[in-house]
């Protein structure tokens, strides 16, 4: 709307000293339609320069974020700069999401808080916003809502790993060398008999619980039970396995 304004003044400013034949009158509608050129030049610099109509606003999102690997919770972060003052952080909004997510490095800043039961992200983002309808529509087509700046507050749950990427290599690295430890006590064979009793134990306190509910089990149905109990037991000591050699791992690192 402002440029057709200032389209339509400098016309008029023409047009006052081509059409007006009354020298007194082109000189007063001239100086009119003059003041009014300058005007709306000076408004458009003004709303270029020092934001005319427009004022901050801040807009505060909260979303939910996950781990950037599926074996383990992890996500990482990198400094920038040589006094590592700012950062970036890698993690991916969903499970489902392929490529993990980056924050932007110019005018955000990313702060990580290791504390809390669930992920949460937490995002303030200030714009540059047009006060009222009034000013949207008389600059809106010279200068858009522009973004500012923006901070995005990290609270990771405590069970998740938080480190860099260089930290990350060297951690797996470590897992493989831990894990080929773990599989050599796993073939011994106290350490087999062990775990066998601990697999039948579990199984036969489930099974007790599911006669007490269903005394007239068949053979078969007992059978399949059986396989059922036998798989879950082994993934829970798969899973346990896997979170000691996690802790193990970081706490040689000094990993929170």
């Amino acid at each position: 709307m402002i440029f057709m304004i200032l389209i339509g003044t400098v016309l008029a400013f023409f047009l006052c000293f081509n059409l007006i034949s009354n020298h007194k009158i082109a000189n007063l509608t001239g100086a009119i339609a003059g003041l009014l050129v300058i005007l709306t030049v000076l408004s458009i610099i003004g709303n270029f320069h020092n934001h005319l109509g427009m004022k901050k606003a801040t807009v505060t999102t909260t979303q939910s974020f996950t781990s950037i690997n599926k074996q383990m919770s992890m996500v990482l972060y990198q400094k920038l700069g040589k006094q590592g003052k700012e950062q970036v952080v890698i993690y991916k909004k969903s499970a489902s999401q392929k490529k993990p997510t980056t924050t932007p490095a110019i005018n955000t800043k990313n702060i990580i808080h290791h504390e809390g039961t669930k992920n949460k992200l937490v995002t303030q983002k200030q714009e540059w916003v047009y006060k009222n309808g009034f000013y949207r529509m008389m600059f809106g087509l010279a200068q858009k809502e522009t973004f500012i700046k923006r901070t995005n507050t990290f609270y990771v749950a405590n069970d998740y790993l938080v480190m860099t990427p260089k930290q990350a290599k060297e951690f797996g690295q470590r897992m493989k060398q831990a894990a080929a430890g773990l599989q050599k006590q796993q073939q011994n064979p106290n350490a087999q008999m062990v775990v066998k009793q601990q697999a039948q134990q579990y199984i036969q306190e489930k099974m007790q619980a599911e006669m007490q509910k269903n005394p007239q089990l068949s053979d078969q149905q007992r059978q399949k039970l059986m396989k059922k109990w036998q798989a879950e037991f082994q993934a829970q000591m798969k899973q346990k396995a896997q979170q000691k050699l996690v802790q193990q791992v970081a706490h040689e690192m000094n990993l929170k």
